[in-house]
This record gives structure tokens, C-alpha cells and sequence, in this order.
């Protein structure tokens, strides 16, 4: 299990860049973690109000409208390893990370659970979708008003950053997706966990709207698989 939440944790992380948001170490306050984010110079925090909300809402229908997509990411852990792959989508709820040589990981979510595959230890280990930021992201109707807390919408260097916490405190920590402010194109996301670990995926040479294989999607438990050879 530590794997699995260590590749959960990893794929799903908060991070800097390309958003001028510079994440501090985090702080101690009666033994609770707490993440400083140190704003830009040009970094502008959107308040309440009907600005706020159009963001929110433009962010919501561009990612509801990406049906499927594919393309590369970058990921940066929160001991600042990096590491980078191929990654497939479909709403709902469908993602595949392929990770690049030497990482021995696969990540599946397969619309109701993320399957992550650690090929050096021959383990393949599940967790509910639901109790993963990737359920929003995933999400083929989204409505952030409803399915999450918006804590906080930024502005910077052309970017537009939402953090977001999941309402049924399923998934722990904060989600932040990252847009470009004049397309609304998703080009990364950043979680905060309850540990305080920050990592960052960041999304590249995105292909949206084709056809995706839906076999890739699929990953069988090792048990399946040998109980298929002795027939």
C-alpha cells in the first residue's frame, strides 16, 4: 500500500511552475502542516465575486468539454525527482499514465478505481477512484460549485490557477489546476496532501478530442491473469 499512495501521491501533486506561484516549505502550527504560498510580484489573487466566478465557471465547461485527450507529462515529486511519460484520458473517468524508463510504474484509473502497477516489485495495488483528486478532473459534468470548495482562484503570467478541495472529504488535500487564461487549455495540475508533500504534472504536446483505444484502460490483477493461463 505504501506504493500506492506514494504513485497517487505523485501523479496527483502540487508543484511550481508555469504559474508564478512559489510553494514554501511548509510551516508547523500545533503539530498541523500548513503550505505558504509566497505570491508573485504580478500574481493576482481574484476575490469573491463575479470575476471569480466566470473563471471558475469557463475552467469547469473547458474541462467538461475535453472528452478525451492524450499527449506527454512531466512530474516532479515532492522530493523534486522527475519523471515523465505518456498519458491517455476519456471521460468519464478513464486516465492511463505510462511511465518512461527506469520508473517502473503504470497507473489505470478505470472509472472506478486507480490500479497502480509497479513492475520491479510485481505488485498491483487499488484504490477507489473517489478518494483521488483524479475524480474531479475526470469528472464528464463538471460543476465545482457543487462537487468541491473553491479556496482560492490566481492570476499570473497568462495563467489562471483554481485550488480546490474535494466536499466529500474523500481525497485528502488540495487540487490545483492550471489554465491558460486565454484558452482555458488545461496545462497542469498541482496537489497539496495532508502530509504536506507537493508535487506538479505538467502537461505537454496534448492531442484532445481523438480516438483513445479503450482497451487501454484496462489493467488485469496478476491473480486474473495466471488463472487465465491454467485453463
Amino acid at each position: 500500500m505504501t506504493t500506492t499512495l506514494t504513485a497517487i501521491a505523485a501523479i496527483l501533486a502540487l508543484g511550481a511552475a508555469p504559474i508564478a506561484l512559489q510553494v514554501q516549505p511548509p510551516v508547523f502550527e500545533d503539530d498541523e502542516p500548513v503550505a505558504e504560498i509566497a505570491p508573485a510580484a504580478d500574481e493576482t489573487l481574484v476575490p469573491a465575486g463575479e470575476e471569480r466566478d466566470a473563471i471558475v465557471a469557463a475552467a469547469a465547461e473547458a474541462l467538461s468539454a475535453v472528452g478525451t485527450a492524450k499527449g506527454r507529462f512531466i512530474q516532479i515529486a515532492p522530493d523534486f525527482s522527475m519523471t515523465e511519460g505518456d498519458f491517455a484520458l476519456r471521460r468519464p473517468g478513464r486516465v492511463r499514465f505510462d511511465y518512461d524508463e527506469p520508473a517502473p510504474l503504470l497507473i489505470v484509473a478505470d472509472g472506478a478505481t486507480v490500479a497502480i502497477e509497479d513492475r520491479d516489485l510485481e505488485t498491483l495495488d487499488r484504490v477507489p477512484l473517489g478518494a483521488t483528486p483524479l475524480d474531479i478532473i475526470l469528472d464528464d459534468d463538471l460543476d465545482f460549485d457543487s462537487e468541491a470548495e473553491v479556496t482560492e482562484v490566481r492570476r499570473a503570467n497568462g495563467f489562471v490557477a483554481v485550488t480546490l478541495r474535494d466536499l466529500s472529504e474523500e481525497a485528502d488535500g488540495l487540487l490545483t489546476l492550471v489554465f491558460e487564461e486565454e484558452s482555458y487549455d488545461l496545462v497542469m495540475w498541482r496537489t497539496l496532501d495532508a502530509a504536506g508533500g507537493i508535487t506538479s504534472v505538467e502537461l505537454a504536446d496534448v492531442e484532445t478530442n481523438v480516438r483513445i483505444n479503450p482497451r487501454l484502460f484496462r489493467i488485469e490483477d496478476p491473480e486474473d491473469e495466471d488463472d487465465r493461463r491454467r485453463r
